[in-house]
């Protein structure tokens, strides 16, 4: 009698148990690939992050000379970066062709050379005002700290009016140039 009820039960809710077959299928499949291979694999990764970190951590630390020694090196790569300052023009170049390979409009661009206390170097204070959609002014900033002159982004205002897509950037500068001799 209850075989009966059951297969009638069966018989009109059909779809409904075949539902509820493929979804205990798939939990059980998926409950065997996690413990089967991920689990494995993750305990695998925590060994070999636990072990390089006590690898990392029973390396002997730099003592004051060597620290010097890379510092010093450090600063003379720095400094053969630099670019001279007969390349100034062709950095302004570079700025307006990288605005408008982002299809930025420019404005007028203002620049200040003062030169920096104790090194032979001038530093350049560059302001300008560039115009065009978002996406474009967010790839022209990547593009400027990709550039091989020193520059440093000093401030950075953006206008733009809810309505339109068009943001107006307000970019002030320094670049970095060594005077020749």
């Amino acid at each position: 009698m209850k075989t009966d009820i059951f297969r009638q039960i069966l018989k009109s809710r059909q779809k409904s148990f075949i539902c509820i077959s493929i979804l205990i299928v798939a939990n059980l499949g998926l409950y065997v690939f996690s413990s089967a291979y991920l689990e494995p694999q993750l305990a695998d990764l925590q060994r070999k992050w636990s072990e390089k970190r006590v690898q990392a951590a029973a390396e002997p630390a730099m003592d004051a000379a060597a620290i010097y020694r890379q510092g010093t090196a450090d600063l003379k790569t720095w400094r053969a970066r630099i670019s001279p300052k007969r390349e100034f023009a062709g950095f302004i170049g570079e700025l307006f062709e990288t605005a408008v390979n982002n299809s930025l409009r420019v404005g007028a661009i203002t620049y200040k050379p003062s030169p920096v206390k104790g090194e032979n170097l001038l530093a350049y204070s560059i302001g300008f005002n560039v115009s065009g959609k978002y996406a474009a002014i967010k790839s022209f900033i990547a593009d400027i700290e990709r550039y091989r002159a020193i520059a440093v982004i000093d401030n950075l205002s953006l206008n733009g009016k809810s309505d339109e897509e068009l943001i107006d950037m307000r970019l002030q500068l320094t670049a970095y140039f060594r005077v020749e001799d």
